[in-house]
């Protein structure tokens, strides 16, 4: 019988494998367009963030939540070790270290899919700049030194 740590990382394996399997299907089935699919998990953690840590977004700086989200990410949830923002005029970019993600974000890329369009921090950090009526393009690159990311929001002129 398996201990509780191999029970743990069993578990793992398999929502690896299946949240991998399921942002295949959808990468194949919408391509780039995917990225709208998980504008809904989006919302659902910002309203958790709002409700539950305090988070507030209406009437405040894009870069002050950004920044924000990003020490929840990490103060909170413990899903990333550390990150920094920084403005320059009108792009953001929040790079985080050390995600819990990356192996979940390695999976998935080995499936074929080109954009780690199932990040959690990205799709937040979009949904709050939807709810300020702040919209941006949003890039995503690897820091794979840091098992991180450069998230780099590009607020749209309206």
């Amino acid at each position: 019988m398996a201990t509780e740590e191999q029970k743990k990382k069993n578990m793992m394996r398999l929502m690896t494998l299946m949240i991998a399997g399921m942002a295949k299907a959808l990468y194949d089935l919408f391509g780039e367009t995917a990225f709208a699919t998980m504008s809904e998990v989006g919302r659902t953690t910002l309203e958790i963030m709002e409700q539950e840590m305090g988070l507030e977004v209406e009437g405040e700086d894009p870069k002050n939540v950004i920044t924000e989200i990003g020490r929840i990410f990490a103060d909170e949830m413990g899903f990333i070790e550390s990150f920094t923002a920084e403005q320059d005029g009108n792009r953001i970019a929040l790079k985080v270290h050390h995600c819990q993600g990356w192996n979940l974000t390695q999976s998935i890329l080995k499936t074929g899919v080109e954009i780690p369009f199932t990040c959690p921090i990205m799709n937040v950090c979009q949904a709050a700049l939807i709810r300020m009526g702040k919209p941006a393009q949003k890039a995503i690159s690897p820091i794979p030194e840091t098992h991180g990311s450069t998230i780099t929001f590009t607020l749209i002129e309206q």
